[in-house]
């Protein structure tokens, strides 16, 4: 499904990392046409570490933990 949005989020995420990067970390990715689309791991690293304003590695890490011990505690 096609998202405007998705212009903005892939340029964020290229201004940040660049493109060999954000397809090394998984994400961005390229269809069947070499189209450029934003993963799940993508937007969810926007979402969970950017718009948290998280800003050191330490803090990522944690909040990536407590967020998995609550879904395997909830049996999500």
């Amino acid at each position: 499904m096609y998202d405007p949005n998705d212009h903005k989020i892939i340029a964020t995420l290229l201004a940040q990392f660049g493109d060999l990067d954000c397809q090394r970390l998984g994400f961005l990715d390229r269809n069947d046409n070499a189209t450029l689309f934003v993963t799940a791991k993508g937007l969810g690293y926007l979402l969970d570490v950017v718009a948290a304003e998280r800003t050191t590695l330490q803090e990522a890490y944690a909040a990536g933990y407590d967020q998995g011990y609550v879904q395997a505690r909830e049996g999500l």
